[in-house]
């Protein structure tokens, strides 16, 4: 385990921590947890406080040479008594919520505007990372996929004080808007780089029968949550109060499930307030409901990361594919499933990796 610089994006030094529980996945923050004892004399021929500082330095996890997680420290708590300093650790998707995407970063910010198109929204998630990393104290070392030409569109405004992760999140959550994920690697000098990879994830397959006699894979467990179904969405764009004479009011579009009769009336609002069109509010509510229209499933199991089932762990990573397979249970039907990997955790203290994962969709 290793502590790099958040300016530099290297200045490897190794840490002893005696725990440090972590998670990675796509579309969304993860982080992290680490714990060292100062009064430990191997902790201390490692490292110094400075290379545990909020903000100013990583925390990097790696098994057999393949970085499985990469957080940016952002508190540390010590307690005298024990000794004890407690990490806590947020992945890159925190920093892209740090990050304006305006090009103009001083009052004249709301003049800014940008404009992409002919592309699609993959390659617009390029460049929304692409303004992130630009400008002083601002780099990010990134690995990008090829522009791919399409029929999307986008223009953002300064005043509207976009982060990279506003400006993906309303991409990423309309019915066709691709997955992503930041991967973290070394980049062979010592240091770290993230590749960006969208749309379609499940680059591999990893295969599990939960019923065979000896099986490596345990404690399947899955969940099944109708706590956000909605039948009714109402999207919320710009403006406010009602429509009148001199005012246009609160641009509101409506979209209904046609699952209605499984459920009973469930309405719920999202706010837009940045989308100034008609259309383009309606395919934002269009999108939340049927991300919203059924209840959600999701299972776990853990592997130990030496498994055949994984083999190379570079080849685990958030989309891939798990073939599993269970029979002779009350609450499973028998038979085959492809389900995709949503998120993976572990901690440096065990030698295995607990796997979540959900259907195809959703």
């Amino acid at each position: 385990m290793w502590s790099l610089s958040s300016k530099t994006w290297s200045d490897r030094v190794e840490l002893k921590p005696q725990s440090s529980p972590w998670e990675r996945g796509f579309n969304h923050v993860f982080g992290g947890s680490t714990s060292l004892v100062l009064s430990d004399p191997d902790v201390a021929a490692t490292a110094g406080l400075t290379d545990t500082y909020p903000a100013q330095r990583l925390i990097i996890v790696d098994y057999d040479d393949v970085v499985v997680y990469a957080g940016l420290i952002r508190r540390a708590r010590y307690v005298r008594d024990t000794r004890a300093l407690s990490l806590t650790h947020e992945d890159i998707w925190s920093l892209w919520d740090a990050r304006l995407i305006s090009e103009v970063r001083d009052q004249n910010i709301v003049n800014w505007k940008k404009t992409y198109s002919g592309l699609e929204y993959d390659t617009i998630i390029k460049r929304i990372i692409q303004l992130a990393v630009a400008g002083s104290g601002r780099n990010v070392p990134m690995v990008y996929e090829d522009d791919y030409t399409g029929g999307r569109t986008r223009t953002y405004y300064g005043y509207n004080m976009d982060t990279a992760l506003d400006a993906m999140e309303e991409i990423m959550d309309l019915s066709d808007g691709p997955d992503v994920d930041f991967r973290p690697e070394w980049d062979g000098a010592g240091g770290i780089r993230f590749t960006l990879r969208t749309g379609d994830l499940s680059l591999n397959t990893i295969e599990v029968n939960f019923s065979a006699p000896e099986t490596p894979a345990s404690g399947l467990w899955i969940e099944t949550d109708a706590s956000e179904v909605a039948t009714q969405m109402f999207a919320v764009g710009e403006g406010s109060g009602q429509r009148t004479a001199k005012s246009p009011g609160m641009l509101v579009r409506e979209s209904a499930s046609s699952n209605i009769a499984d459920y009973p009336a469930l309405e719920r609002t999202e706010q837009f307030k940045n989308i100034k069109k008609g259309d383009e509010l309606y395919e934002q509510a269009s999108s939340a409901l049927i991300a919203n229209n059924h209840a959600v499933r999701q299972a776990g199991f853990e592997l130990k990361l030496d498994s055949p089932i994984l083999g190379n762990l570079w080849e685990l990573r958030p989309g891939t594919i798990v073939r599993w397979y269970i029979s002779d249970d009350p609450y499973f039907t028998t038979g085959w499933r492809e389900w995709r990997v949503l998120k993976y955790s572990g901690d440096i203290t065990d030698d295995f990796v607990k796997i979540e994962f959900q259907p195809k969709g959703g």
